[in-house]
C-alpha cells in the first residue's frame, strides 16, 4: 500500500506487458500495431507499455516481422522458439518474461479488440480486481459446427465437475495482476494449459461481453484435428471426474451382469426340465456374445480414460522443459545500447 502511495506521489508510471503468441503471423503483426497504438494512445501517459512477442516456431517470415518491429519500436520485448511448441507454451514464455504490474494475453491476429485494453487495464488498476476474463457474447461468426461443439463442451466439463471450470466462451484473451499471473506461474505443471490453470488459481474476476472481430490477415491456425486435441486436453487437466468413470460403469455392468445370469441360470434350468421355449441352442449363444461384447466394450472404455490419464502423469513426471527459446531480445537489452 506504500509503495502504491508513493507511486502516486511521484506519478510513476504502471507497467503494462502484453504478451502476444504467434505462429505464422507475418501479415497480422504490422496491423495489430497499427490498430493498437491507436487503441492505447490516450492512456501512454499512464501506463508504461512492452509487447512481449513469442515465436512459436514459425516457419514464414514472422521472426524476420519481429526483429523489424524491435528496431523499429522502443516497446519491444521478443522471444523465438527452437520449434513449434503450441500457443500454451507460447503464453507460459510470456507470462515467465513478464514482470510488470499488469499483464494481458492476446492473439495477434485483431480478432481480440484491442479496444478492450483500457477497459480491462481501469478494472484491474482502478476497480481492483485481479483478473480480466473477456467473455465471447456472440458466436455467430463461428460456423454451426463450431458453435454447436463448444457449447456441449462447455456444458459437458462444468456439469462433470459440478461447477464452472472453465468460464464459458472465455479463451486465452486475459487481463492479469501481478498477483494473479505470479500465481499461474508458480503451479508445478510441466504440460502447461494456462486456461485451465488460471481457473485454478481463482482470485477475483471481472467478465466483459465482447464480440470477436474477423481476423486482420492469414488464415485461423485451429483445424478440426486441433480442436479435438484442444478439447481433450483441457478435459484432462480441467477435471479428475472422469477417473471415477470405471468404478460407476463397472458398477453398472455388475449389477446387469447379475441380472442377466439370474435370468439365463433360470433359463438354463427351465431348458433343461424340457420346456422347448428356452432351448440352450439360443440361450448359451446369446449369453456368451452379450457377455464377450460387454467384456470388450467395457475394457476399451476404461483403457481409453486411463489412457488420456496416462498421458498426463508421462508428461508432468519426464520433467521435460515447456518450451526451448533460440533467440530472446529484450527491451532492457535495446535501451542499453542506445
Amino acid at each position: 500500500m506504500l509503495v502504491y502511495r508513493l507511486r502516486r506521489i511521484l506519478i510513476m508510471k504502471k507497467t503494462v506487458s502484453i504478451i502476444l503468441p504467434c505462429y505464422k503471423e507475418e501479415a497480422s503483426l504490422p496491423l495489430y500495431f497499427k490498430a493498437v497504438d491507436e487503441a492505447i494512445k490516450n492512456i501512454r501517459n499512464q501506463y508504461d507499455f512492452t509487447f512481449i512477442l513469442v515465436n512459436d516456431g514459425s516457419t514464414d517470415k514472422t521472426l524476420e516481422v519481429m526483429e523489424k518491429l524491435y528496431e523499429e519500436r522502443d516497446d519491444i520485448t521478443y522471444l523465438s522458439f527452437s520449434r513449434n511448441y503450441g500457443q500454451n507454451a507460447a503464453l507460459s514464455a510470456g507470462l515467465d518474461a513478464c514482470t510488470s504490474d499488469f499483464a494481458i494475453t492476446m492473439d495477434v491476429d485483431l480478432q481480440d479488440p484491442v479496444t478492450l485494453i483500457p477497459e480491462m487495464l481501469h478494472a484491474l488498476d482502478e476497480e481492483g480486481y485481479d483478473l480480466v476474463n473477456p467473455h465471447r457474447a456472440d458466436r455467430k461468426s463461428d460456423s454451426f459446427f463450431k458453435r454447436t461443439t463448444a457449447a456441449a463442451f462447455y456444458n459437458a466439463i462444468n456439469k462433470l465437475e459440478g461447477r464452472e471450470v472453465l468460464p464459458r466462451n472465455v479463451n486465452a484473451f486475459r487481463g492479469f495482476n501481478r498477483r494473479a499471473y505470479e500465481a499461474v506461474k508458480a503451479l508445478p505443471e510441466k504440460d502447461r494449459f494456462v486456461i485451465n490453470e488460471i481457473s485454478a488459481v481463482g482470485f477475483r474476476a471481472k467478465t466483459i461481453d465482447i464480440v470477436r472481430g474477423e481476423r486482420s490477415a492469414g488464415e485461423s491456425k485451429y483445424t478440426v484435428k486441433k480442436m479435438f486435441d484442444y478439447a481433450f486436453s483441457l478435459l484432462s487437466s480441467g477435471t479428475s471426474k472422469p477417473l471415477y468413470t470405471p468404478l460407476i460403469a463397472s458398477l453398472c455392468f455388475l449389477a446387469f451382469s447379475s441380472f442377466a445370469f439370474l435370468a439365463f441360470l433360470v433359463f438354463f434350468v427351465l431348458g433343461n426340465v424340457g420346456i422347448s421355449a428356452f432351448s440352450l441352442s439360443w440361450v448359451s449363444p446369446c449369453f456368451i456374445l452379450t457377455g464377450v461384447f460387454l467384456g470388450l466394450s467395457l475394457l476399451g472404455s476404461f483403457l481409453g480414460i486411463y489412457g488420456i490419464y496416462l498421458h498426463n502423469i508421462l508428461i508432468n513426471t519426464r520433467e521435460r522443459p515447456t518450451y526451448v527459446i533460440a533467440l530472446k531480445k529484450e527491451r532492457s537489452e535495446k535501451n542499453r545500447v542506445k
